[in-house]
């Protein structure tokens, strides 16, 4: 049987083998990438180099560089898909840059396979965090709006490492064992504390502050943008008690007015990461799916010019592909789009991160 320390630190040795896999393969791919580019030009720069001896040892295998480089070569091609990837790099890459594809092939693989055996709630956080990474991308500045706290900012990236908010032993499951929740104080939550941020008194009182800060920053933009925007308008029709939470107006030319509305949801909880791990994007889909269907029927009887956008927020600030299409939308009515755009959503970090 193997030893409780065996059990305990065979993450870490995992871990420690990745490194050390992912070192070896980019010394290969450097140097790879400088002897394609260097070796394989000499007898255009010049051109005796056919008649001396250094070709000669080449040619009969005595050449220690040429070796080198061919057991790089064998080494990296057992990275499946990396055959079909030298035979497009040529000598006019630069080193840098075919360095940089093969290492993305052997990274995209790793990635593959370290998926595959992680539990279903580090493969949602896995995916989460790399489709909303702009809260690690804010640097110091002046604007308040893209300020956190130095507790914030601890809690946000342990979220994202899957450290545990809560104490635990090596013989407990950190995201199998309930503990108490600290918005509502029933035991429900596990040392990870998913679940909390939709907590609260009726289950939506934090939840209900992430949504309106939500909203504010879409708001926000689209007057930055120069395009007339309400928050919480009245309702979509007189006879409608359904209304969204913004109403942008002349944002492009095909549609009257543009209805938004914010669902917020986390999928990280023992009873959602499982679905989430398997089918990746499901629970956003599900969100915007209901809004549609709540939605959609009641702005088009108004309106048939007008359009209707759910806006889907996860734990980690990552926003659904309909939302990202509203972004763009606004951000290409500005100045300097990208600017806009990347300033949206690092806002839209900061408020995931702070709620």
């Amino acid at each position: 049987m193997q030893s409780q320390w065996a059990r305990d630190h065979r993450p870490k040795t995992r871990k420690v083998q990745a490194y050390l896999e992912s070192a070896a393969a980019r010394a290969d791919a450097c140097y790879y990438s400088s002897f394609t580019c260097a070796y394989f030009r000499l007898p255009d720069i010049d051109p005796e180099w056919h008649d001396g001896e250094l070709y000669d040892s080449v040619a009969g295998g005595r050449h220690g560089p040429t070796a080198a480089y061919a057991a790089a070569a064998l080494r990296l091609r057992a990275t499946p898909g990396m055959t079909a990837l030298m035979e497009k790099l040529t000598v006019n890459d630069r080193p840098r840059r075919a360095q940089g594809k093969i290492m993305n092939l052997v990274q995209a693989v790793g990635v593959g396979d370290l998926i595959r055996k992680l539990p279903s709630r580090e493969v949602t956080v896995f995916h989460a965090s790399a489709e909303a990474p702009h809260l690690v991308s804010i640097s110091a500045g002046s604007d308040p709006n893209l300020r956190v706290s130095n507790e914030v900012l601890a809690t946000h990236l342990a979220q994202r490492l899957s450290v545990t908010q809560l104490p635990t032993s090596p013989s407990t499951g950190a995201a199998s064992t309930t503990h108490r929740c600290p918005a509502c104080g029933k035991d429900h939550v596990n040392a990870h504390l998913d679940g909390c941020i939709s907590c609260g008194e009726g289950g939506t009182a934090l939840q209900t502050l992430w949504h309106d800060d939500v909203a504010r920053v879409f708001h926000v933009s689209a007057k930055a943008a120069g395009i007339p925007s309400v928050l919480e308008p009245a309702s979509i029709a007189v006879d409608s008690n359904i209304r969204g939470d913004i109403r942008l107006s002349n944002v492009s030319a095909r549609h009257a007015d543009q209805y938004v509305d914010v669902i917020t949801y986390e999928h990280t909880k023992p009873s959602t990461c499982g679905k989430e791990a398997r089918l990746p994007g499901y629970h956003c889909d599900v969100a915007e799916a209901y809004k549609h269907n709540k939605y959609y029927a009641s702005v088009v009887a108004s309106d048939h010019r007008n359009a209707f956008t759910p806006v889907t927020v996860n734990e980690y600030g990552q926003i659904g592909p309909q939302a990202i299409e509203l972004v763009d939308l606004i951000a290409s009515r500005a100045r300097d789009p990208v600017t806009l755009k990347t300033y949206t959503m690092r806002r839209l970090a900061v408020v995931t991160a702070t709620h």
